[in-house]
């Protein structure tokens, strides 16, 4: 049955006598809010009880969605539709706009809802795309597992899962761009494909989550229809507010029902909530985990971060779509030192210059996001305005449009650039964090998650943090066999039937047959020990595995499996020390030369393609293109990091950009792309941001004995990065590569 209408004038009245009621079962009073509450408040408490009803709910089951042979992972999914373009219906009721404060805050701690004056002149300002007055509509899904109180309310013959003492943990899941919506991270069983393996609502509902899908604000199907609004790309101050918003409602809907003498419906635990994500999720779980308390918007009731998994996504959104390539993780040399970042956003390496567009990328984003045949998104026209004024090139420095978007970029959709949080973690403050990087995803690369890793770790060496990297994502292979657990000697991923006992029960602590644990299985612990208090604190350590292509796969490592895997106590003891490669010479190079190696490697290109990998047999780049390569390597050597190029070169261009390709050289002259990266430089921005040294995206790649360790320097690496302006061109005098290096001692390989 659907939830009786919030009436609060009652309800407000009964506060303080529920205050023994609340006390007894373990929970804390809920405070009135001053003055009457928001209407619009109203409105979500009614849509969010509406949602769990028999009309909207229906029970299955995660072994194998087949609830009339009995029930073994038992989940409710409720899902009342999706809302019709205008909004209104089949969703919850959120603030377009959130209000400022008397500091002039207007994301920290979940404001309240701004009044619709507010809202009006933030809509001209940043086209926000409001229903009417102050509201719009998400399109939100609720994932439960069957408490005996869900069950009573929705009439299921069910065996339920206990209400742990403080109530039910929460996990919100956000979804991808530009083509994502709530259903990203929905499944039918446990056994989902690929990332879905053991990650899904269906997984963290029948395990005890209550779980929280939703589509982001300006997120539409085909049919125009799903979160009403504009996307905000991550906003703090919208789709951070968003999710504080909506997770607020649980514990506020919680506080009614007990204010009105029922038990609660969800019983969730207001302090123990995890964000996941990945992609765009990434971006939004870093920037959630910076502001990790704030309080519910109907009833004040403290809620609390407890733990985040933010998954190949991105600190600094300037750098990942505009790099200029001044990120260091580390100096250059064979002993080297890490390289903390500054927080200042005004002293970002990202805008001083401004860098250069990852074009293909860039430009395959916003078609997507724009293809109204599918699912996309609906961009606010300074996102448009955005794209074709840097479609139009340089010179981007000191351009009011190109400042005002890399300000806004940085202070409101970037993790690594938020202050307060930074205070608060000289101060002690802890979130923990389960950080999932990649080595080769060209568009959120692996210092996205280092340059926040190493600032943590620089302020709390102790900080609750684990990493793991590997290669995934965007434009890159995506194995089924990292994400999931690998049992059997064909190293299978693990079905249902691995976890099964002797006498048919399901127990996923074990499995006879598994022989490595993958991400979700690491992640799962990880999640279970901060949000349910389930088994040993985790190791904060970091894992790594080395990439594996058809380039260099074997019988031993197959193609469709993760390489050998590495582990330390913390990153830098995973890479401790450098070997350089040096060359003499290099010649000309040209923004105007026809570079023979760069269409193909081509991120955009690569991901149409079986192989990911790029290999080729045209070893010449091609005139005005330097190509360096090492004598035949004596041994073996595993990469395990960002690569440091060093450059001498002659210019008298006041503006350009250099790139790198680190390439591996078979003994048959294959060469086999296993890093880039590029340098931006503008002498009359910053001439002391010199293009001599800079880092590449990164990898962790074995170069076998025999193999050649090639360096090409270009200016026309094109169509991954926007062709200059202005034909640019330098001499190269000479160039060294220091590959950071994995020490043997690291390595933890099941296959040995």
């Amino acid at each position: 049955m659907k939830h009786r209408p919030s009436v609060w004038l009652p309800l407000i009245a009964l506060l303080c006598s529920a205050f023994a009621f609340s006390s007894e079962f373990g929970f804390d009073a809920p405070a009135a809010t001053a003055g009457e509450p928001d209407p619009l408040v109203a409105e979500s408490l009614t849509a969010l009880g509406g949602l769990v009803s028999t009309d909207d709910c229906v029970l299955h089951d995660a072994a194998d969605d087949d609830v009339e042979n009995g029930a073994d992972l038992p989940f409710v999914e409720c899902d009342d539709g999706i809302p019709a373009s205008g909004g209104g219906a089949s969703g919850i009721p959120v603030p377009a706009k959130y209000a400022f404060d008397d500091k002039g805050n207007d994301w920290t701690g979940l404001p309240k809802p701004a009044t619709a004056e507010e809202t009006a002149e933030a809509d001209g300002a940043e086209d926000i795309q409001p229903e009417e007055g102050n509201r719009i509509t998400l399109d939100v899904d609720l994932t439960l597992p069957p408490s005996a109180r869900v069950a009573k309310e929705l009439g299921l013959d069910v065996t339920t899962i206990k209400k742990p003492k403080k109530g039910f943990p929460v996990i919100v899941l956000m979804h991808g761009c530009c083509g994502g919506d709530k259903t990203s991270w929905e499944a039918l069983t446990v056994d989902a494909e690929r990332e879905h393996w053991h990650h899904s609502s269906a997984w963290w509902a029948s395990q005890g989550y209550i779980v929280v899908t939703y589509t982001a604000r300006g997120f539409r199907n085909s049919d125009d229809a799903g979160s009403t609004g504009s996307t905000q790309l991550d906003s703090r101050r919208y789709e951070i507010n968003d999710y504080q918003y909506l997770v607020g409602l649980l514990a506020d809907h919680d506080a009614e029902r007990r204010a009105a003498g029922d038990r609660p419906l969800f019983g969730i635990n207001p302090k123990r909530v995890g964000a996941v994500g990945g992609s765009y999720g990434g971006g939004f779980s870093w920037l959630a985990s910076t502001d990790p308390s704030w309080k519910s918007p109907a009833f004040d009731r403290r809620m609390k971060l407890a733990a985040v998994v933010p998954k190949y996504g991105w600190t600094d959104l300037v750098e990942a779509l505009v790099p200029s390539g001044h990120y260091r993780d580390t100096t250059s040399g064979e002993n080297p030192e890490t390289v903390i970042s500054p927080t200042n956003a005004a002293k970002a390496p990202s805008r001083h210059p401004v860098g250069v567009m990852k074009q293909s990328i860039v430009a395959g984003l916003y078609a997507t996001g724009n293809n109204s045949t599918g699912n996309h998104t609906t961009f606010p026209q300074y996102v448009h305005d955005a794209i074709l004024r840097l479609q139009q090139g340089e010179p981007y420095d000191g351009d009011a449009q190109i400042e005002a978007l890399v300000d806004t970029f940085l202070n409101d959709r970037s993790a690594y650039y938020q202050g307060s949080f930074w205070k608060a973690v000289k101060r002690g403050r802890e979130v923990p964090l389960y950080a999932v990087g990649t080595w080769t995803d060209p568009l959120f690369p692996t210092i996205e998650t280092l340059r926040f890793y190493n600032k943590l770790k620089d302020l709390n060496p102790d900080y609750p943090v684990q990493a793991y990297f590997g290669d995934y994502q965007h434009f890159v292979a995506n194995k089924a066999k990292e994400w999931g657990d690998l049992c059997g000697d064909d190293h299978h991923v693990c079905t249902l039937e691995d976890f099964r006992t002797a006498g048919g029960a399901i127990n996923f602590s074990k499995a006879p047959t598994r022989v490595r644990k993958g991400i979700n299985t690491r992640i799962n612990s990880f999640l279970d020990h901060f949000l349910k208090g389930k088994g040993k604190r985790p190791r904060m350590n970091v894992s790594a595995t080395t990439t594996i292509c058809t380039a260099n796969a074997t019988e031993k490592y197959p193609v469709d499996e993760p390489g050998p895997e590495y582990r330390a106590r913390d990153w830098r003891a995973l890479t401790p020390q450098g070997f350089t490669f040096g060359w003499e010479g290099g010649g000309l190079i040209s923004s105007a030369a026809l570079d023979a190696h760069a269409v193909e490697s081509d991120p955009v290109f690569r991901d149409r393609q079986t192989d990911k990998c790029y290999t080729t047999t045209q070893a010449n780049p091609g005139v005005g293109v330097a190509h360096l390569a090492s004598e035949p390597l004596a041994a073996d050597m595993t990469m395990m990091g960002l690569p440091n190029v060093e450059i001498d070169y002659d210019t008298s261009d006041p503006e350009f950009w250099v790139s790198a390709r680190l390439m591996d050289e078979d003994p048959e002259g294959n060469l086999t792309l296993v890093s880039r990266g590029l340098c931006k430089f503008n002498g009359d921005t910053d001439p002391d941001a010199t293009c001599e040294s800079f880092a590449l995206l990164g990898n962790a790649w074995v170069f076998e004995k025999d193999h050649r360790v090639v360096v090409e320097v270009s200016q026309a690496d094109s169509p991954f990065l926007r062709k200059p302006n202005v034909p640019t061109s330098m001499t190269i005098n000479s160039a060294n590569v220091t590959l950071p290096l994995a020490p043997s001692t690291r390595l933890h390989d099941f296959r040995d």
